[in-house]
């Protein structure tokens, strides 16, 4: 056995804790950014946090923009109040405690799929009927059919071809196929509209449960200010906090206090400077923005033109990895309204006469096609592809507009169909 010691040298590219962190801050929105702030403020006594509003001025001067200060706005959840409802409304603790169990097991939404398993068939009854005594008919059912049954039997309980579709031929319901009901059910075209109708009127979700005690508001990164032909936009103070430097006298520290001072202070200039540069970051993008895409911010996401991550980091001289985390999560108020910045980016299509048109734009006319389509006879994909490559002069497939429609949740010609 022969022992030697070797020496090997190696070139690697480790990252930095700092860079690290940089490059979370960068993409972390607002509210992200806002708790990641106190929680460094909280663990280094150097850093205090301060609001400020950093305009930029666009073509012409910058106004305030109020804005909301919680992004938050809190409620009683719908399980409370029906706890509450039922607790002031019935006095025995038997019915009570009944339905408490049924409640806090409902699914998400609203159904007790495992009722047998946790009642008798007299219990479960009871707990139906004293729901309905309440208005909530339907919540509790085991499932979509037994909700709509529940709800027909209490409010049309005369209403036998709609009782007879939902038990037998709701899979039919749902794919549209009026032909096969009318046939099963030996109605007539208006008979059987009005019974969809009836069906129409109950409601699958009669009670939804909502577990949590406050709704979620979006905050705005990047406001938008438009008055006739000019625009103004301005980081809100969320988005570009300020940070300070609290002083403390540091004459008679001991050495190792010093040392942790010099730490504290190191990190606050890497934090200050990281702020500084996604601030700078996003003022760079939004400049790009405005020049290329200032009809879609003024008008809407309708207006949009083909634009890629690649065009702006080439514009800006970033790295296209840096405009993706700077732009990722980020919200834009416009005075029509808000929107995911994401949302400006749009691979293009290319017209025969070499002009390149948006995705959006496609997406578009697919939306206004459908809405204006004849709703007995609606448009095909194959017909939508016609229709759209006959108006812009592209080449598409009849794939790309499935997936198109599905994007914007259309669903195919067979289930928009309408009597």
């Amino acid at each position: 056995m022969r022992l030697e010691v070797n020496q090997k040298l190696d070139l690697k590219l480790a990252m930095t804790k700092q860079l690290r962190q940089a490059i979370e801050l960068l993409q972390m929105p607002s509210d992200e950014l806002e708790t990641f702030l106190i929680e460094q403020s909280l663990s280094n006594p150097l850093i205090e946090v301060k609001d400020s509003f950093h305009f930029k001025e666009g073509y012409h001067t910058s106004k305030y923009m109020n804005l909301p200060e919680n992004n938050s706005e809190y409620r009683i959840s719908n399980v409370d109040h029906l706890l509450s409802e039922i607790r002031l409304t019935y006095h025995s603790s038997e019915d009570y405690q009944l339905l408490q169990q049924l409640i806090l097991n409902l699914n998400e939404f609203g159904y007790l799929p495992n009722a047998t398993q946790l009642f008798s068939q007299s219990q479960y009854n009871h707990a139906l009927q004293l729901l309905k005594n309440l208005d909530y008919v339907g919540v509790g059912a085991t499932n979509l059919k037994h909700c709509l049954l529940l709800q027909l039997e209490a409010f049309y309980p005369d209403e036998l071809f709609a009782k007879e579709i939902i038990q037998y031929h709701l899979e039919k319901l749902a794919d549209r196929k009026w032909n096969d009901i009318k046939k099963c059910l030996q109605i007539d075209e208006e008979e059987l509209k009005y019974t969809i109708n009836i069906i129409k009127s109950l409601n699958p979700k009669p009670f939804i449960p909502d577990y949590s005690s406050m709704s979620e508001v979006v905050r705005p990164d990047i406001i938008i200010d438009i008055k006739d032909d000019f625009i103004t936009y301005a980081l809100s103070n969320w988005f570009s906090p300020s940070i300070t430097m609290t002083k403390i006298e540091s004459m008679y520290l001991s050495a190792e206090d010093q040392k942790q001072m010099n730490k504290w202070e190191k990190d606050y200039n890497w934090l200050s400077q990281s702020l500084e540069q996604r601030r700078e970051t996003m003022i760079a993008i939004m400049e790009y923005l405005i020049q290329e895409q200032l009809e879609a911010l003024k008008n809407g996401l309708q207006f949009i033109k083909p634009m890629t991550l690649k065009d702006i980091s080439v514009a800006i001289n970033r790295h296209e990895s840096t405009v993706s985390r700077a732009t990722m999560n980020k919200y834009i108020q416009a005075p029509w309204g808000t929107f995911l910045m994401k949302n400006l980016f749009s691979s293009k299509v290319t017209t025969h006469s070499g002009e390149d048109i948006s995705k959006e734009k496609i997406k578009t006319q697919i939306l206004e096609l459908v809405k204006n389509e004849n709703k007995k006879k609606p448009l095909s994909d194959n017909k939508i592809l016609e229709l759209i490559c006959s108006q812009e002069e592209v080449e598409l497939s009849r794939r790309t507009i499935a997936k198109y429609r599905d994007e914007l949740n259309i669903p195919s010609s067979s289930k928009r169909k309408e009597l």
